[in-house]
């Protein structure tokens, strides 16, 4: 994997959970009981969002983590279809987040480069009721890398279940980057920070399967399936603002937004996607989103969503779904 591609930052907690270097040996066996993960392992400011909740170490390379899916929450609620779809990746994120730092040595403050964020869903495996959901999820650990005790690289397989039925399957590549390491890596980038000005306009919500102006990322376009990236301060997406980059998430939501704008007004619910990721998404640089059609299997429809910043390409998103168009 390149250092330059997208790096998801550590964030400082805000919450009571922040632990002393001498209480994180006990902090990890109360979390394989039911005290709830600290806000640092999963890189969350907000004890609300933190969906995992448990984690047991099966073998050397093997894990379970429990995971919670909030059905009222103001971000991850149900959506137009898109809700599984942002659970997932976040549960994905979440889940390598937590074993890298409570089991391979990962220590906080250390930055993570996501390579890739890569996953199927079975939707009609969830709870007919639409209530909140508890989900064991099987974590296969491969292609580590370690220095000095620490991870540095790897491979994170996951089979998310609910009530022994499979709802999602999924894996993500990530680089770990010291603070020195991530200081030569981002170089002038290091001090970035977001422009707080006028946003541009917002693409009519219902278009991106977004409930208010807020939650939209996408600005209308020059031309039709092409947008301009915007960000409301204070979007849910961004889970530490004073990041020197457009967070990994914000792209995430931004792919599926376009996917769903595309392809209005008709119904667009993916259940695979396919995020790849290629450099980092800066500040202070318009951010192309563009989608457009593509082939599919028979009985599928296929969006291809790219981000560009300034002729160079951000990222690569393929999402799929049931052809419901006749």
């Amino acid at each position: 994997m390149s250092d330059t591609m997208h790096v998801s930052g550590a964030v400082q907690p805000r919450t009571p959970h922040q632990l002393r270097p001498d209480q994180d040996e006990r902090a990890v066996q109360q979390n394989r009981t039911d005290t709830p993960v600290p806000c640092e392992y999963v890189h969350r400011p907000v004890v609300d969002d933190i969906l995992v909740t448990s984690w047991s170490r099966v073998d050397d390379c093997h894990f379970s983590v429990t995971a919670h899916w909030p059905r009222d929450h103001g971000y991850f609620a149900p959506r137009r279809g898109r809700d599984s779809l942002i659970l997932t990746g976040e549960t994905i994120r979440q889940a390598g987040l937590l074993l890298s730092h409570t089991e391979f040595n990962v220590p906080v403050g250390h930055h993570f480069i996501l390579g890739d964020l890569v996953y199927t869903m079975r939707p009609e495996h969830l709870p007919a009721d639409g209530g909140p959901t508890t989900l064991t999820v099987d974590i296969a650990c491969s292609a580590l890398r370690m220095r000095r005790g620490t991870l540095t690289s790897g491979r994170f397989d996951m089979t998310m279940r609910a009530a022994d039925q499979v709802v999602a399957v999924g894996h993500s590549h990530v680089t770990v980057a010291s603070p020195t390491v991530y200081r030569r890596i981002r170089g002038e980038h290091l001090t970035a920070q977001r422009n707080i000005g006028p946003l541009p306009s917002p693409v009519v919500p219902r278009l991106t399967g977004s409930d208010t102006e807020h939650d939209v990322l996408l600005s209308p376009p020059d031309r039709p399936g092409r947008w301009q990236l915007r960000i409301a301060p204070g979007h849910a997406a961004v889970v530490n603002p004073a990041n020197d980059h457009v967070p990994g998430m914000v792209l995430v939501d931004a792919a599926q937004q376009a996917a769903h704008a595309l392809t209005a007004p008709g119904r667009f619910a993916p259940h695979a996607f396919d995020m790849q990721f290629s450099r980092y998404a800066e500040h202070g640089t318009p951010c192309v989103v563009e989608a457009s059609r593509v082939a599919s299997a028979p009985g599928t429809a296929t969006v291809q969503v790219t981000g560009v910043q300034d002729g160079e390409p951000v990222f690569l998103c393929t999402l799929t779904a049931q052809d419901e168009r006749g």
